[in-house]
């Protein structure tokens, strides 16, 4: 019974004949089933993993299925009893399944319970072109045509040139067609005409502006850090990895070699300052997390939703409750990325022009980097020579049990006499490290295993053992000398803990923390002793004169050994230092860091540089943190690729090029979801949804494929064509489905709700950017130019700049973008929200941007003769079309009626006749461009 409990779902009652049982296929009938009822608590996250039983693996699922009784099977008798406490799902799981799904499983159970492993982990397999009638019909449109006919469905009829011109161009440019290049095509009659209009297009280098802002949308692309409560703090040269990506577009860079790039542009062997380092902004533009794990975190799922189709980051904490995906993948990835970390100073992209800007610069920046590495260096120093004088404090935390703290997210404000918790770990894992024989330490050590009871006696007699091991003194004249022998435990501790009643380890604490200190005000004395021998007017003091005993003494020279040595505590390297400093100092130091930033945004001659990563060569260990918690270390973890993408046990990423490693995996011939991720994200963009309809999940969660023969058509017809993205278009818009209008039909809508088969092209609605953007191109006012730093996209007067050059605020939301559903910068966004809300109105209504581009229009329109000229330019401007007739006395009429006619009050002043007939005449105009614009013809693709 208890294993039946664990069953959460598989449901069968007596046939209701929506399915056959021929007709049920895993895959698309019942794995969408289990994902929704059952593998929260019987799927691949063992600690959620209710009765030990799996139902997303065959052997475990047969355990309680009996293909040869489906109604007595224990599964079934477990579902359709009436007892809530022995029903499943459990009713406190607020799921229940429908008499649908229930017959569905049955038949499914009758038909034998065949499994199949999960589609998107199938190997990717070009299927035959289905035997379809229709000698104009492409491979992709065979494949739609097939499925459409099998439920009595067929293609919309096909929509005229111009509509098809102006669809394409959308796609591809992110702006309308103009005029003269609707009426070139709509002449144009050769075969090849379409072929042409494609290859014009992909050829634009407006195409990589346009395709490269859907690239930004999975990158996260933003201008500034993010996670600000005040203000905000910008990014220098994240807009050179926006402009690498449109460059990559236009070039058609292989798809396989834009991933590299992206995540190891450092690692294969390009030339210093080569411009595709750029590349490397994928990792590094997300949000700055004060928490380094979420840093990582974010690297990973930017990379597995955004390439993959995949949430791995599901499994930080606990093993993914739906795939195949165990929490030591996650750690393996995240030992990928843990060992690389940005550069103080960025590379240059290329080699700067000779300006005296750029000389100004230069001074600029090693004048502020010279003051910045003064003040933090002498206060790091300063800092660490405190940490001597504390070690006592230290230890003493250490006897108090003082557990091990989580810092990656703390924000610590420190004062001379705070303890600094990172030092506290770095004496437990040091001391953890000394062997029980250290000449310092050893005697620590075998008091700290003394009992409690007794420690006074026992703690005396063992120091006097100590001592006698030492055997004979050093005498005072051997301590000089440089060679001079080390005792086996350290004179100088023994002493101190045998002139001291030790009560506890408190006291022994205590005695080390003098010890040390003492030892440190000595060499500070020694050091500034023996440096004043080298002043012109001193003596010669030789090397091993009594006065230099301190310097000399090989007894201090063991205590030395424990607060200089490189692996010591309190030697602390710089880059972590500084995060330790007083509040003050701290305040400072990130000032003067501050000002080099500012040096790099706002200088004129500032030149572009590649935000990189660079790994370490010997990076640390890193293991499993349990539950999330990287305090709670599990099994060592080696960077690797997800097991269930991997041909047996995944190979272990090299040192020194972990990312390398990472991109070659995700871009094997081997891996079925590159390919059909990337093809699935350009048909979404071309048809407003994908042939899968969950884009970032491929996994069980996800929506199956409506057509996964075409699907994987599509994927391996891409790696044939060297991962062209180019040919991936031509591919997909010279397709009979690519031309069919976007008209409604009850009786498809009838069989196929979602038109998941694409019976119609779906209607789509210009985004924020094509918006904006076509605004200011009709208005004759767009500015094409390429790259650069950002511009504030609610500048006044208006910057006439493509919108993918806009700045991006993760901090403060941009009113438009959250208006017209943009992008979410702070999280890999593979398909937009699409929501209509009267706002969006409300803008087409009030907006100055709007009513500024109809402005435009009128006085573009004053230069054309009558009325009706006007009216038809308008049109053909706007809309790439004649107005009809009905169109056209309408808007005559509109003009002339009260509302195109009402102006502004101030523009009818007295003896300005002639300037208020003018502006009557303006305004009437203005208002009907304005009305133009703001039309669904205007903001919709169809």
């Amino acid at each position: 019974m208890l294993r039946i409990c664990v069953l959460l779902v598989i449901a069968v009652v007596a046939p209701c004949g929506w399915l056959r049982a021929t007709d049920v296929r895993f895959n698309d009938h019942i794995r969408p089933i289990l994902a929704e009822n059952c593998l929260g608590c019987h799927g691949p996250d063992g600690n959620k993993r209710e009765g030990d039983l799996r139902l997303d693996l065959e052997t475990e699922a047969r355990k309680v299925i009996d293909p040869n009784n489906p109604n007595g099977s224990e599964l079934f008798q477990r579902i359709i009893t009436p007892d809530a406490e022995l029903r499943m799902p459990p009713p406190a799981s607020n799921k229940k399944l429908s008499a649908e799904q229930i017959d569905t499983l049955r038949s499914w159970i009758a038909s034998g319970a065949e499994f199949q492993g999960h589609w998107a982990f199938e190997p990717i397999v070009k299927p035959n072109l289905p035997n379809v009638d229709g000698d104009s019909l492409t491979d992709i449109d065979r494949f739609l045509v097939a499925k459409l006919k099998a439920r009595g469905l067929t293609f919309s009829p096909p929509i005229g040139r111009a509509q098809w011109l102006r669809r394409a161009t959308f796609d591809l440019l992110g702006i309308p067609p103009t005029w003269e290049e609707v009426k070139e095509f709509e002449e144009d009659d050769s075969p090849l005409a379409t072929e042409k209009v494609i290859d014009r297009l992909l050829d634009s280098p407006l195409y990589g502006q346009r395709w490269g802002r859907h690239w930004l949308d999975i990158a996260r692309y933003a201008d500034t850090h993010g996670g600000a409560a005040i203000g905000f703090t910008k990014f220098p040269f994240s807009y050179t990895y926006r402009d690498y990506v449109i460059r990559a577009f236009n070039d058609d860079l292989p798809y396989d070699r834009f991933i590299v790039e992206q995540l190891a542009a450092d690692q294969i062997g390009l030339p210093p300052n080569h411009d595709s380092l750029a590349a490397l902004g994928f990792l590094t533009v997300g949000m700055q997390f004060r928490n380094k794990h979420d840093v990582i975190d974010d690297q990973i799922d930017v990379v597995t939703r955004g390439l993959l189709g995949l949430t791995v980051a599901c499994a930080r904490c606990h093993d993914h409750k739906y795939d195949a995906i165990p929490t030591e993948n996650y750690y393996a990835l995240y030992a990928t990325f843990a060992a690389s970390q940005a550069p103080d100073l960025l590379p240059l992209i290329g080699v700067p022009m000779a300006s005296e800007e750029f000389r100004r610069y230069e001074v600029e920046l090693a004048n502020a980097q010279a003051v910045h590495e003064d003040l933090a260096r002498e206060q790091i120093e300063i800092m660490r020579g405190r940490l001597r004088m504390q070690v006592g404090m230290y230890l003493t935390e250490l006897v108090k049990g003082t557990p091990e703290q989580d810092l990656s997210s703390a924000f610590l404000s420190y004062r001379t006499d705070d303890l600094r918790p990172l030092v506290t770990d770095r004496w437990r894992e040091y001391l953890a490290r000394l062997p029980d024989d250290d000449p310092v330490f050893g005697p620590w050590y075998q008091l700290s295993r003394l009992a409690a009871d007794g420690f006074s006696t026992q703690a005396a007699g063992l120091v006097e053992r100590l001592a006698k091991e030492n055997g004979e003194p050093l005498k005072p004249q051997d301590m000089r000398r440089l060679d001079a022998r080390t005792p086996k435990w350290n004179p100088r501790v023994l002493d101190a803990l045998s002139a001291t009643a030790l009560g506890s380890m408190f006291d022994v604490a205590d005695v080390y923390g003098k010890v040390f200190a003492n030892a440190h005000r000595e060499w500070l004395s020694a050091l500034l002793s023996t440096s004043a021998e080298a002043d012109s007017a001193a003596s010669i003091v030789p090397d091993e004169d009594e006065r230099h005993i301190s310097a000399n003494s090989s007894i201090l020279r063991q205590l030395r050994r424990h607060l200089y040595a490189a692996n010591t505590p309190t030697a602390i390297p710089d880059d972590v230092a500084i995060s330790m400093l007083n509040r003050t100092a701290q305040d400072t130091v990130r000032g003067k860091r501050g000002a080099i930033e500012n040096i790099h945004l706002s200088s004129a001659g500032s030149p572009p540089r590649a935000m990189i990563l660079q790994e370490k060569m010997e990076p640390l260990e890193f293991t499993v943190f349990r539950r999330g918690n990287p305090l709670e270390r599990g099994d060592p973890v080696k960077p690797h690729f997800l097991s269930v993408l991997s041909d047996g046990a995944p190979q272990t990423f090299a040192d020194g090029k972990r990312r390398l490693g990472l991109a070659q995996a995700i871009i094997a011939p081997d891996n079925p979801l590159t390919s059909r991720v990337l093809v699935n994200w350009a048909w979404q963009r071309h048809f407003g949804m994908g042939l899968v309809r969950s884009p970032d999940d491929f996994g069980t969660r996800g929506e199956p494929p409506s057509n996964p023969q075409l699907l994987d058509f599509l994927a391996s017809s891409f790696i044939e064509d060297g991962y062209s993205i180019k040919k991936l278009h031509r591919r997909i818009m010279r397709s009979a489905a690519y031309r069919q209008a976007a008209l409604e039909s009850e009786s498809a809508r009838a069989i196929d709700p979602e038109n998941t088969l694409f019976w119609r092209m779906p209607r789509r609605k210009l985004d924020l950017e094509a918006m904006r953007d076509s605004m200011l191109a009709v208005s004759a006012e767009l500015d094409t130019s390429f790259a650069g730093r950002p511009f504030d996209l609610h500048a006044q007067p208006v910057v006439p700049r493509r919108s993918i050059y806009g700045f991006v605020n993760r901090d403060i939301v941009n009113s438009l973008s959250s208006t017209f559903d943009g992008a979410n910068p702070n999280a890999c966004t593979a398909q937009r929200p699409d929501t209509t809300v009267p706002q969006q109105t409300l803008f087409a209504l009030n907006s100055d941007f709007i009513q500024d581009r109809a402005d435009q229009l009128a006085a573009l329109s004053e230069k054309l003769g009558t009325e009706n000229e006007r009216i038809v330019w308008l049109f053909c401007r706007l809309y790439a079309r004649d107005p009809g007739a009905e169109e056209l006395l309408l808007a005559t009429s509109f003009l002339h009626s009260e509302d195109g006619q009402q102006s502004d009050p101030s523009a009818a002043a007295p003896g300005r006749h002639g300037l208020h007939s003018r502006a009557v005449d303006s305004t009437r105009w203005s208002r009907l461009a304005h009305v133009l614009l703001a039309a669904n013809e205007f903001v919709f693709i169809d």
